[in-house]
């Protein structure tokens, strides 16, 4: 909520209609250091929080299964990667499962404090670390 109310009051009507990824992208290219912090800790937090869903299934879809072992030798070996990752990242950051379009692989990413994926990688899940 800090974020969003934040962002706000920096921003008032201008950029009404954008989406709040095209925000930071945009304060960021303009290197508006506390409008790209507001936005892309509101955007990064949405991605987290949108990814817990109450009583989801217990087993992940079957395209993603096998996009992770085709990438990470096996889902458990994921587990690993992204835990070891995550661990690694120094400070206040985010660790990513994206997916690049470049080389249209699955790829573990961390970002510091407010980062998010850049140019070919979309996220595809993510820890606050």
């Amino acid at each position: 909520n800090a974020y969003v109310t934040k962002l706000n009051q920096i921003l008032g009507d201008e950029l009404e209609g954008e989406t709040i990824e095209a925000i930071a992208v945009k304060a960021k290219a303009d290197g508006d250091g506390p409008l790209f912090n507001q936005a892309a800790q509101h955007f990064n937090h949405s991605f987290y929080f949108a990814a817990m869903k109450p009583n989801a299934p217990g087993s992940m879809p079957a395209e993603l299964e096998t996009a992770l072992t085709k990438d990470f030798e096996s889902v458990d070996a994921f587990k690993t990667a992204f835990m070891d990752k995550a661990v690694g990242n120094f400070g206040s950051g985010w660790t990513w499962l994206v997916y690049d379009t470049a080389d249209t692989k699955l790829k573990i990413v961390n970002t510091g404090n407010a980062g998010m994926p850049e140019g070919t990688q979309r996220p595809v899940l993510t820890m606050d670390v």
